[in-house]
Parts: structure tokens; C-alpha cells; sequence
């Protein structure tokens, strides 16, 4: 690292706006994972409810008796399980349900495949929990065949917004057959609690960017040392070069201290299991072939380049205002307007455009999973895809511009 982006660095980290940026992140990150440790429960051995971190080892326990692969045998049996729990009045009272003392038995054990189960076989659109008392045991052997009329089903829907074409439909009914069957069960609770807060790690990690970045030129127009540095012999070039190689460094340091702060802290309490299992253990639908390791890296990926095109952004309105504090302001309303405009109920390409906005683009694990597709010079590309190129061309659009900006930029 030169010498000349190493002062520049120093300028940005011994600002109070990266040390309340990182208070900030660290706070998030805390938040985040409480939320969710507190949040989770499970009934234990014997009927009485585990909350917290307490409940994390049992589910573990038995989440890890079912691990492997989910043939149609298993599934079967698992319907078997249950068809013989409801069918044996020793375990029914009085209204005919379980009791506390045969679901914390029996019950419990079963509850991640049967949620599988019951997804698959549950109608378009809805989660029925009580399906699973209407099957026997032999039609856990279709399984597989239930997911996949549900894809049909979801594809051929009527959208008002617009439906899937035949191309888009055979295009993501191939993805779905590409998908390894069976699927491989492990205990998943740890990833999937990562899954569910990611969005909001990435919309804090960009606001702290922007809060950091925003002074980077702005504040020398401010403080009148512009003057000072476009009249010095490398000003126009070597320092708006390391001003910029500064701001990528910070950028990609605080991205990666909330990430992995916050990664690691939820999978410490909750278990790192799991990461080889497939995503569709976690999302049944997913059209994806990737592991539930494999769709974090892709969510990770897309989100933080939506937190560096955030950050180029900034640097950009940064060169062009006279001062840090319009630059905040209109980056919390570029991050934060997005969220209150309703996705169109009658332009599915107004939404793809939508979705291509950092704040949008930070909700990547629904983007890695979901059924979105653009039509890109007569190739069908996946949304989430399409998200990387996109992030990546702008970004190398405005560092230029940025560069540019500063350089030609006229001292009174």
C-alpha cells in the first residue's frame, strides 16, 4: 500500500463517523442475533417448553437423527410415524389431538421432514399444517413428484403483473431437474437463522459505508483544503486514486467485520451444521442446485456489491456536493425509498428494474432462491445473476466518473 493511500486511509478511520459506523455495526450484529436466540423454542423430552440458546442442543439432536439423504423411503416412513401416532389412542385425548406427552415423544422428532412434508404436499400458496393427517404412508413415496406439481403449479399461476412465458417455464423446469435428488437433510437452524436477518446486515453495513465514504471529497470542498490539493503536483491524479483505493479498503472492511461477526456469532450459538445440506431443506421451492453453504456464498457475493455500489455512490455524489451532509441524505432516501414503493401489480419488468436497486438487491437470499428470470439478448438469465453484472458495471461506471468529477473540478 503507498503512502499516499495509507494518509488517506488514516483520514477516513480517525473520522467520528467510522468509529459511530462501527458502534453501530457491532450493535446490529447483537440485535440481529438476540432476536432470533430468543425467538427460538422447541418442547422438550418432557413436554415442557426449551426457549433460547436451551432449545438449539435438542433440535440439534434430533434434527441430526434424520440427517442423510431424504429418499422417498424415509419420507414414507416418516408419514408411517405419523399415521401411527394418530391412529393409536394411547397417545389421543379426550378431542381426539396428540397429547403433550406424545408429541414431546414422537412428535418433536419429526418436525423438520415433516415440515418438508407437509410443504410438498400443501396447495400452491399455503402451508397446511394439518395435511400430513390426511396421507398414508405409501404416499410419502411421491414426495419428490408433490414438489415438483407444486413448481408447475407456482409457474403456471396467473400473475396480474404478468405471467411466465412457455421459455420462462421450461427454462426453470430444467433448473429443477437439474436440482440432486435426494436431497440431503442435516440440522439446518444455525444457517437459517443466518438466512433470515441477512438482508437487514447488508442495508446497515451500506449505511455506515455511505457515512463513512461521504466526507471523502465533499468534506475537503468543506474545509477549503480542495483548493490546496488540486493545485499540488499529484493532487489532480495519485491523491483522488488513493482517495479512492481508501474508500474500496473501508468498503471491504467494514463489509467484511459485519458479516463475519455476525455469521459467526449465530452459528457459534445456534451450530455451524448443516453447510452441505441442500438449500431446499430450508426452502422447498428453490430452483437452485447449491448447498445451503454454497447459496450463503452467492447471497454474500450479491449483497456486498450491493454495499460497494452504495459506497460508489456516495463517492460519486461525494465529489459532486459541497458537503457530507446532503450526501447522507440522499443516500439514506436512495436506501431507504425503495421500501416504501409497493412492487407493481401490472409490470413484472418495472419490477426487475426495482429489484436491481441496492436496497432490493440486499435481500439476496430471495433473489439467489426465487423465480425471476430476464431476457438478455435472447438468453435467459437468472435474476440473481444478472444482479452480479449489473452492480459490477455500474460500479466501474461511476469510479471513473467519480475520478473525473474532482479531477475537473474548478477551485474558487
Amino acid at each position: 500500500m503507498d503512502t499516499l493511500t495509507r494518509f488517506e486511509l488514516r483520514k477516513i478511520m480517525r473520522r467520528k463517523s467510522f468509529f459511530a459506523g462501527i458502534a453501530i455495526l457491532a450493535a446490529m450484529v447483537i440485535l440481529m442475533t438476540s432476536t432470533l436466540v430468543t425467538g427460538a423454542y422447541i418442547t422438550g423430552k418432557d413436554g415442557k417448553e426449551l426457549k433460547g440458546i436451551a432449545a438449539f442442543p435438542l433440535r440439534k439432536e434430533y434434527n441430526r437423527q434424520l440427517a442423510g439423504p431424504l429418499t422417498v423411503e424415509k419420507a414414507a416412513d416418516a408419514v408411517d410415524r405419523h399415521y401411527k401416532l394418530m391412529h393409536d389412542p394411547n397417545n389421543l385425548n379426550e378431542k381426539g389431538e396428540i397429547t403433550n406427552e406424545a408429541y414431546a415423544k414422537y412428535e418433536v422428532k419429526d418436525q423438520q421432514i415433516d415440515s418438508l412434508i407437509r410443504s410438498a404436499f400443501s396447495p400452491i400458496g399455503e402451508y397446511n399444517y394439518y395435511i400430513i393427517d390426511k396421507l398414508k404412508p405409501s404416499d410419502g413415496k411421491a414426495f419428490y413428484e408433490k414438489r415438483m406439481e407444486k413448481v408447475h403449479g407456482y409457474l403456471n399461476m396467473d400473475y396480474t403483473f404478468g405471467n411466465y412465458s412457455a421459455e420462462d417455464k421450461a427454462f426453470f423446469i430444467k433448473m429443477n431437474k437439474n436440482i440432486p435428488v435426494p436431497f440431503q437433510m442435516d440440522y439446518v437452524t444455525g444457517w437459517e437463522n443466518v438466512f433470515l436477518n441477512l438482508q437487514y446486515v447488508f442495508f446497515f453495513t451500506a449505511f455506515v459505508i455511505a457515512l463513512s465514504l461521504a466526507p471523502v471529497f465533499s468534506g475537503e470542498y468543506q474545509s477549503g483544503a480542495d483548493s490546496i490539493i488540486l493545485s499540488s503536483r499529484y493532487g489532480r491524479s495519485r491523491v483522488i486514486a488513493a482517495k479512492l483505493k481508501a474508500s474500496f479498503i473501508v468498503s471491504l472492511g467494514l463489509l467484511v467485520f459485519a458479516l463475519t461477526a455476525y455469521t459467526l456469532l449465530m452459528l457459534g450459538i445456534c451450530g455451524f451444521d448443516g453447510g452441505n445440506a441442500s438449500v431446499q431443506i430450508i426452502d422447498l421451492l428453490a430452483p437452485v442446485p447449491y448447498t445451503v453453504f454454497e447459496t450463503y456464498l452467492w447471497a454474500v457475493f450479491i449483497g456486498g456489491l450491493a454495499c460497494l455500489l452504495v459506497g460508489a455512490v456516495t463517492l460519486w455524489l461525494s465529489s459532486r456536493m459541497k458537503s457530507p451532509f446532503p450526501v447522507i441524505i440522499a443516500i439514506a432516501i436512495f436506501l431507504i425509498g425503495p421500501m416504501f414503493l409497493q412492487e407493481s401489480k401490472s409490470s413484472r419488468l418495472f419490477n426487475h428494474m426495482m429489484h436491481l436497486l441496492p436496497s432490493n438487491m440486499m435481500d439476496s437470499i430471495v433473489r439467489v432462491t426465487g423465480y425471476e428470470v430476464f431476457h438478455i439478448f435472447g438468453q435467459l438469465i437468472p435474476e440473481y445473476k444478472v444482479m452480479v453484472g449489473f452492480a459490477v458495471i455500474v460500479i466501474a461506471l461511476l469510479l471513473p466518473l467519480t475520478y473525473r468529477t474532482f479531477k475537473k473540478h474548478q477551485v474558487v
